[in-house]
């Protein structure tokens, strides 16, 4: 499975609670994720909750990951940009 969205205006995330199917099956809870392009439409992704918590354990490790990247960036800039 392979989902790209470029440009992406919105985010909306959406938690359904388990229910009952029409046909007497049991639906699992699920949160779902939507983002939004303002050119080309969308792409909802659907998680249960067990991926939805291997998200929340991972993220905080991805954010940290993402901001030393750009403290790195902006130290290499700093002497640069001095001896300019």
């Amino acid at each position: 499975m392979s989902m790209r969205v470029g440009l992406c205006a919105s985010m909306t995330v959406e938690y359904h609670p388990s229910r009952d199917s029409e046909y007497g099956s049991k639906i699992p809870a699920s949160v779902w994720i939507t983002l939004d392009n303002e050119h080309s439409g969308g792409s909802t992704v659907f998680f249960d909750i067990e991926h939805v918590r291997q998200l929340a354990e991972q993220l905080p490790g991805l954010v940290m990951a993402h901001d030393a990247a750009e403290h790195a960036v902006r130290e290499q800039a700093a002497p640069i940009a001095e001896a300019a």
